[in-house]
């Protein structure tokens, strides 16, 4: 994208094609990272290889979070200060270090606690050999992972979307080659599905650190000394994008435990499935999120409240007509693309039902992740946190804890759409009475 784009008077469409395409696609492309390696272990190693997966995913997961908790954080602290080249290269040093901090924080984790910890995530006896052989190798990528998720939020918001893109095809292209030449021709199992993400993660963040060697680019790494009030604005903008991440690690886990618990590793299998098809749905709305929020931080920061507020209305129009289609999209197709991961009849069947189950509140998690996009694009962290952490956590926490006892497994599957339908009611409650 050419530098002369004008934030603050080009047409809110034109921004809005303008960052949100690449962003969408740029986390559709992150989607593919974890989907690729789902299709192939599906067919290569079968059922229990997408079980393996879905309990040792946490991990990375968490280091994604942190990730994009910094990067974001960061990312938007600079487009809040768009003159301040010190303030800029500030966040930018501090979002390098804290992600190195963060990724020998995780490494500690697994090292230190091994397999008890695989236990906790759900993991059988059964399934542990799996769950290692894709867990340490991924371990390794998460710090590749962890700089370019927040690298490219940071070359997004400096008007670079398509380079950031970019950086996002090279990994995924990496990773589908190598997972096919890993699994199904080196017939190295889960471990080459692992090994391949972790090479495609360190070649987009090559990638994306060589935009900072280019001539005039004004951002430079330096080791600064910590200032924790710079440092918890950086944490607490981007702690929406901390929780909604995380979640996903603390999801998956309260699932995998609940699914083993009613219906053992074929319950777990087919909530592998579902949560890789929905992970695309997840990144769809994600990336439209990412695409409203340098218009808006940059728009409120000069105080043209007008276009904040067509921003936010577009953001929403966009999100609902991309929901309605996923919707009908899953009750009438969904088989066809879940039979890319397993062939097992049953398997299909099972997952196939609770996706449209999982979907069925869609609108809602659309919704949810533009207004919390919009109140971290202000600064108003607070109440885009407490958002985040009732969809991510609380809500979930108390429909998985309730439903099941009286639907069955159906209640495991509608824990999500509860949660979703929930934090709306709850927006549109605090929204009216004006505490957002």
């Amino acid at each position: 994208m050419s530098k002369s784009i004008s934030l603050g008077k080009d047409s809110i469409g034109k921004l809005f094609l303008n960052f949100s395409i690449p962003a969408v696609t740029g986390m559709l492309v992150t989607a593919f990272y974890a989907i690729i390696d789902g299709i192939f272990i599906g067919q290569g190693v079968g059922a229990d290889g997408l079980a393996a997966i879905n309990i040792g995913y946490p991990i990375v997961n968490f280091g994604a979070a942190l990730s994009l908790m910094f990067g974001v954080g960061g990312a938007t602290l600079i487009s809040l200060y768009p003159k301040n080249k010190k303030i800029q290269n500030r966040c930018f040093s501090y979002i390098i270090t804290l992600n190195i901090i963060g990724y020998i924080f995780i490494l500690l984790i697994v090292l230190l606690f091994n397999e008890k910890l695989l236990y906790m995530m759900g993991s059988s006896e059964q399934l542990l050999p799996m769950v290692k052989a894709y867990l340490y190798p991924c371990t390794i990528g998460v710090g590749f992972l962890m700089l370019a998720n927040s690298l490219n939020a940071v070359v997004r918001n400096d008007k670079a979307p398509t380079y950031a893109f970019i950086a996002m095809v090279i990994g995924a292209v990496t990773n589908i080659f190598l997972d096919w030449l890993f699994i199904m021709v080196f017939k190295w199992g889960i471990f080459g599905g692992a090994v391949a993400t972790a090479i495609g993660q360190l070649l987009s963040m090559l990638f994306l650190i060589k935009y900072f060697f280019r001539f005039g680019c004004h951002f430079k790494y330096k080791f600064v000394k910590f200032n924790m009030s710079f440092i918890s604005k950086i944490l607490m903008i981007g702690f929406p994008s901390f929780i909604m991440e995380f979640a996903v690690a603390f999801i998956t886990i309260l699932f995998n435990l609940s699914f083993m618990k009613y219906s053992g590793e074929l319950g777990v299998s087919a909530f592998c499935i579902v949560g890789y098809v929905f992970y695309i749905f997840r990144m769809l709305f994600s990336g439209l999120g990412q695409g409203i929020q340098p218009i808006i931080s940059y728009n409120f920061g000069v105080k043209l409240k007008d276009r904040v507020k067509k921003t936010y209305s577009l953001g929403h129009k966009v999100s609902f007509g991309v929901a309605t289609l996923i919707l009908v999209w899953v009750v009438f197709f969904s088989k066809s693309l879940i039979k890319l991961f397993n062939n097992d009849p049953l398997l299909i069947e099972k997952a196939s039902e609770g996706m449209i189950l999982y979907t069925s509140a869609i609108i809602f998690l659309g919704a949810n992740f533009i207004n919390i996009a919009y109140l971290q694009s202000k600064g108003k962290s607070l109440s885009a946190n407490i958002l985040s952490v009732l969809r991510s956590t609380v809500y979930v926490a108390i429909t998985l804890f309730i439903l099941p006892k009286f639907m069955g497994e159906k209640g495991i599957w509608l824990a999500l759409p509860t949660s979703d339908l929930l934090t709306y009611l709850t927006t549109l409650i605090l929204q009216k009475r004006k505490l957002i």
